[in-house]
């Protein structure tokens, strides 16, 4: 076990070497008659030393309060040793130089000058009384060197510790930036690891929900808004909101009342702006960072930081990340899903095609069929049309179809699947509708049809064009799709046969047929 601690001990070994180079050169020049007196002082000095440091060790002279007794133990030693011996021991005063640059190094301000007068007023008291005689400018001269021999001591400690503390505040400050790189090496890791996935997620709004993910987790956001162009009219349209542990994903997107800048090229030169927008309740300081992919805006993420707070330049590139990760994959699933509707939806009039809606046709058969429920089905075929285009032409055609298709979206539910037949022919599921209200449906698109005015192809309404509509509900009488539809074509081959421009329902016919039969 250690007698004291590691200061203690360092003073005692500098002052141990500092006294045994003077004891030897006392036993080398001292009068034999002396040595025995001198070494009896000496094992005395040394055991006195030795259990003022045994009391430390013990923490009965505790902290600094050993420093003391020692010091006092020094100079007893050296007053004795130069006033009763004289001769080479006078020499023993060097001694005082070399306590009072320990004391300097250790000990504070206070504590160095005491010591200093104390061994000054010593030295000056056994000059007087030893048995060598000793000059006063001797005297002054030695005493002077107690003083700048601490004074330097002092002021070197106090520089060393200075440039000790300027190099460990200059090490936590390396070791913070070492922690902040390290930290901001593994977000990036982190950021690339999670962001590198959204390229494999083709839906916009699963895409959404993931971004959202990110920024909660990864990034610590309370509150967040994506938003996206609608390519048609340039408005913004939020397509998912993260509030604070609540998500919410818009289908279809929410239209927002402010428009995209009209500088788009400030935009894409900004990796984000910061702007305060004015609510009806209060006002928020929003960062926003643009959704940029291939030098093309799609959007932007808006970014509420925490109230009275600002976001640091390192949080700032993270979003930056995570916006420009967003906008590439936002880029590849708008283009997925355009290319979906590539093959599904019919370019002329916007409608799904023939394709899609066979196969829609037979999941909504197997639900009825399932839940024992109706489902109608109309087929609609343009009267005439084939005059049309002879007549006004195939652009003007067109122009007919694509207004007509307007007019039957107009007059059905969100959830109803209207697609193109062939041609002039159209066709309308109807899920979860009886004849009765299927034929209410179609005749109002009759009349919507017969009194509208279509536009030729230079611009003008003038034209009158009418429509034949045939309707068969499901499962009546029938047992396949194709069944179905050859009962739907029936009536509205009756339809048109009857002199066009009517509403036939399918079920009817076939009443007569049996009625006449």
């Amino acid at each position: 076990m250690s007698l004291t601690g590691r200061i203690e001990k360092l003073y005692f070994i500098a002052k141990l070497f500092a006294i045994a180079p003077l004891v030897s050169w006392v036993y080398f020049h001292a009068k034999s008659d002396i040595l025995s007196q001198f070494t009896v002082l000496l094992l005395v000095y040394g055991l006195i030393n030795m259990l003022i440091m045994w009391l430390s060790g013990k923490r009965l002279i505790k902290g600094s309060g050993i420093y003391f007794p020692l010091t006092a133990i020094d100079v007893l030693y050296v007053f004795s040793s130069m006033a009763y011996f004289g001769e080479a021991t006078q020499n023993m005063y060097v001694l005082f130089y070399f306590l009072i640059l320990l004391l300097s190094i250790i000990r504070p301000a206070s504590a160095v000058i005491l010591a200093a007068a104390v061994f000054t007023v010593t030295y000056i008291s056994t000059s007087l009384i030893s048995p060598e005689t000793v000059t006063v400018g001797e005297i002054v001269i030695r005493c002077l060197y107690i003083w700048l021999t601490g004074g330097m001591g002092f002021f070197i400690a106090r520089f060393i510790g200075s440039s000790e503390k300027k190099l460990l505040k200059t090490l936590d400050v390396l070791n913070e930036r070492t922690w902040e790189l390290e930290s901001s090496q593994s977000m990036l890791e982190n950021m690339y690891e999670t962001t590198r996935m959204f390229s494999t997620i083709l839906d916009i709004y699963e895409l959404m929900d993931s971004v959202l993910n990110v920024a909660k987790e990864l990034l610590q956001v309370k509150k967040c808004t994506i938003m996206m162009i609608d390519q048609r009219d340039k408005n913004l349209c939020i397509y998912a909101e993260l509030d604070y542990n609540k998500k919410h994903i818009y289908k279809p997107p929410k239209s927002v009342s402010e428009k995209m800048p009209n500088d788009i090229g400030s935009l894409i030169a900004a990796k984000y702006s910061e702007r305060l927008i004015i609510g009806e309740d209060k006002s928020k300081r929003v960062m926003e960072v643009p959704l940029i992919s291939h030098g093309k805006v799609l959007g932007l993420i808006q970014i509420e930081p925490p109230a009275n707070q600002e976001y640091a330049e390192k949080e700032r590139k993270n979003f930056t990340i995570l916006a420009n990760a967003t906008a590439i994959a936002m880029d590849n699933a708008v283009l997925h899903m355009k290319m979906q509707e590539l093959t599904v939806i019919d370019e002329l009039t916007g409608l799904f095609n023939y394709r899609y809606f066979r196969s829609k046709l037979s999941d909504e058969v197997r639900r009825a069929e399932r839940y024992h429920q109706t489902m109608s089905i109309l087929m609609i075929d343009v009267d005439h049309f084939k005059e049309i285009n002879d007549t006004q032409g195939h652009q003007t055609g067109n122009i007919i179809l694509q207004e007509i298709v307007s007019l039957i979206k107009r007059s059905v539910r969100d959830v109803d699947v209207v697609a193109r037949y062939g041609g002039e022919e159209f066709v309308v599921l109807l899920p979860q509708t009886q004849i009765k209200h299927a034929m209410t449906i179609a005749e109002r698109m009759r009349r919507n049809v017969e009194k509208s005015y279509f536009t030729n192809f230079q611009g003008q309404r003038e034209i009158r064009a009418t429509i034949s509509i045939g309707v068969a509900v499901y499962p009546d009488g029938v047992d396949t799709t194709d069944q179905l539809l050859d009962k739907v074509d029936q009536a509205m081959y009756r339809a048109k046969r009857d002199g066009r421009n009517r509403v036939v329902d399918a079920g009817a016919i076939i009443a007569r047929v049996k009625a006449s039969e």
